[in-house]
């Protein structure tokens, strides 16, 4: 393995990952303060599988991504509460979060709903563990969620510092790795699947060729690394020596296809379900369009019945939209049409998916040599979200999605809280103690 490249130094700044601890359990037990201590699990949609756990029932060796079924005797021995998702409520908690880390930092890239990438202020880099642990202490304080901060000159690093800071109590909820210190004894213990950008792909090569941990990965030579894990296995490596070659970006990059989907509570066999489905997808697809202010080019819809029964039947149709738009009027139409053209009768449907994809700006639309009107059916979608977000509901929908329908996700254990419930909570006075 020869280790030619460029000559390339070790970042002095330092950032920092804050990573919120078993985030969607830390909401729900924002109103439920009797569960500290308790195994508690949340459920993906549909109350399909395990997508949060509480340390405590990571200690029993229940993995993410388990299916609830197969564990679920287990866990009710065990006294676990159970929540369905409360997406939602999971969204207010994360802004929150995020806006008390903006204040602390003098640039952030916000990574997913519960982690963000800081700079640290040049004021704080002589002291960053202290630093990270008051960030700590007043993010628990102000919203009740806690957090690991993990600190390092790179992200790729600074992700396995929040990591050991997350399972090890004895650092106190903050981890840094410097420059100028030594990491390989860290690096040693670090599986290399463990480390941020390596997928199972990567680490099942690597191990094959003995490298397997973070430490003998970051002293492969770049040439080898580069033939076999292309430029950005080579800048994860380099990251892992304190060379920061992935940036803050505080400008969120918009996605370049948008996919609303769903399995079924229950089978689909009729035409109309089938479209009540696939229009509130087209919804929840528009609205995430129009927050990234972009417009669709294409459009396509899926359709399939369950692959363990057969026979199986899937489908899928794909139409241009011209001109681009972010109207839900349009997309919604255009959604129904395709799914008539790939529908087929009697058969037990338990998925379906809308995709938008063609995307481009909507600060910048294209130029038609022949415009058409599309202001108002935008204007009209924009409005829709703005009086939906203020409700905190959705206020106006189509008609066709009123009531109950059978084929939405089960949420039999929907904790049913939002953020402005905090205020009802009774307050304990400390008086007369």
């Amino acid at each position: 393995m020869g280790d030619t490249g460029p000559v390339l130094k070790p970042c002095g700044r330092l950032l920092a990952l804050c990573d919120c601890n078993n985030f969607f359990v830390s909401c729900e037990r924002l109103f439920r303060p009797d569960l500290e201590g308790r195994p508690v699990v949340v459920l993906s949609s549909n109350d399909g599988v395990i997508i949060s756990r509480s340390n405590e029932v990571k200690a029993l060796g229940i993995k993410m991504g388990e299916p609830y079924f197969k564990v679920r005797a287990f866990l009710e021995r065990q006294g676990t509460m159970v929540f369905s998702s409360n997406f939602q409520l999971y969204e207010e908690v994360s802004a929150r979060v995020m806006a008390a880390l903006r204040r602390v930092t003098p640039s952030m890239e916000v990574y997913s709903v519960d982690e963000a990438f800081l700079e640290l202020p040049p004021s704080v880099e002589l002291s960053p563990l202290e630093w990270g642990k008051d960030v700590r202490s007043m993010l628990f304080r102000e919203t009740g969620i806690p957090v690991s901060v993990g600190i390092a000159p790179a992200k790729t690093a600074a992700k396995l510092a929040a990591d050991r800071a997350k399972k090890h109590p004895e650092t106190g909820g903050a981890f840094a790795l410097l420059p100028g210190e030594t990491w390989d004894d860290f690096l040693l213990d670090v599986p290399v699947e463990d480390v941020w950008g390596i997928g199972r792909r990567w680490s099942d090569f690597l191990r094959r060729r003995g490298i397997s941990t973070a430490i003998r990965f970051r002293d492969a030579g770049n040439d080898w690394v580069e033939k076999h894990l292309g430029v950005r296995g080579l800048r994860t490596k380099w990251e892992l020596a304190g060379i920061r070659c992935f940036p803050v970006e505080e400008q969120e990059k918009p996605q370049k296809s948008i996919q609303s989907s769903r399995s079924f509570a229950s089978p689909v066999r009729s035409r109309e379900g089938l479209a009540e489905a696939v229009t509130e997808f087209a919804l929840v697809a528009g609205r995430r369009l129009r927050t990234q202010q972009s417009l669709a080019g294409s459009l396509s819809v899926s359709i399939s019945t369950s692959r363990f029964r057969m026979p199986f039947y899937g489908r899928r149709a794909e139409v241009v939209l011209d001109p681009p738009t972010d109207s839900d009027i349009h997309i919604i139409r255009a959604a129904v049409e395709s799914l008539s053209s790939i529908y087929l009768d009697g058969h037990d449907y338990e998925k379906a998916e809308v995709g938008l994809g063609c995307l481009s700006s909507a600060r910048r639309p294209q130029l038609l040599l022949f415009p058409q009107r599309e202001g108002r059916g935008s204007a009209l979608s924009r409005a829709a979200d703005r009086l939906n977000r203020e409700a905190g509901r959705p206020l106006l929908l189509p008609a066709v999605l009123l009531g109950e329908k059978a084929w939405r996700p089960r949420k039999d254990r929907h904790s049913g809280f939002r953020l402005e419930d905090l205020e009802k909570l009774p307050v304990i006075s400390g008086e007369g103690i």
